[in-house]
């Protein structure tokens, strides 16, 4: 393997509340054995086992936002950025006492708060999937609260406020991104999808300058700027297309399959 694709998911692979379309799938199908492919996403590895056999991955894939790298072939973590304890129950202590909405990904599942109103999307998922890869969702309880949990690699706060945004982007000890519209993700600092790209590429000893990177927000920049090349969905804001060297098609206009086979060189 002398080359690397890593595709974002949401809005860069997949339409909102939609599915890959039979073209890309087609393309991705095509790539040689000299191209690797792997996903990078802001989603908790429990809720990304759905895609990788979907796609047939066999290589690593980025998970919450680049805290984590993980094989589904092995299932085990290659790379890891998570959260230290002292860090996760402050946070959690905040959050709590200041009302805000929030689900946090650690390794035995996902952490929310039994109030909240944004589990949908994970009992959705849930009930797509046979059982046996299901996430499991555990309440936030007063121990885990005080102690935290194991493994906590990000924290989706919704409804954030500007205050919160800038006090939380002023820890030293955060990174703090957006992959949707009115949510926040807070990882560990140094946790991007950008160093988990070069993790990536020094695990399968591929230079940057032969990995391609799709993406279409602002948690993608990161791999548009670690030394990797970065191609920008056509439905990107004009900030993330200026941060790439590529910009393709839109997500509903196949932009993934388009790049491919216009815009990359060498595909075969």
């Amino acid at each position: 393997m002398r080359r690397l694709i890593v595709c974002d998911i949401d809005n860069t692979l997949l339409p909102a509340g939609g599915s890959i379309s039979a073209h890309t799938l087609d393309v991705l199908s095509s790539l040689g054995e000299d191209t690797g492919f792997s996903i990078a996403t802001g989603r908790s590895f429990h809720v990304v086992r759905k895609f990788v056999e979907d796609f047939g991955l066999k290589l690593p894939v980025i998970t919450s936002n680049g805290a984590q790298l993980y094989d589904y072939t092995e299932n085990k973590v290659i790379y890891e950025c998570a959260l230290k304890n002292r860090i996760t129950t402050r946070l959690f202590s905040k959050l709590i006492k200041e009302n805000f909405d929030f689900v946090a990904y650690g390794t035995e599942g996902i952490y929310f708060r039994p109030e909240s109103e944004h589990l949908a999307f994970f009992y959705n998922y849930n009930q797509s999937v046979r059982p046996e890869i299901r996430a499991n969702m555990i309440p936030l309880h007063s121990d885990v609260i005080q102690n935290g949990a194991p493994g906590i690699t990000k924290l989706l706060v919704y409804q954030p406020t500007p205050e919160l945004i800038r006090e939380l982007s002023a820890w030293k000890s955060l990174e703090v991104t957006a992959s949707m519209r009115h949510v926040i993700d807070v990882m560990a600092n140094g946790a991007t999808k950008g160093n988990a790209v070069v993790a990536l590429a020094s695990h399968l000893h591929i230079p940057l300058s032969q990995v391609f990177c799709f993406g279409d927000g602002e948690n993608d920049v990161s791999m548009f700027t670690c030394g990797a090349v970065g191609i920008a969905m056509g439905n990107s804001s004009e900030q993330v297309k200026a941060s790439a060297s590529i910009v393709t098609k839109s997500c509903l206009e196949d932009g993934v399959a388009y790049a491919i086979e216009n815009l990359l060189p060498d595909h075969s």
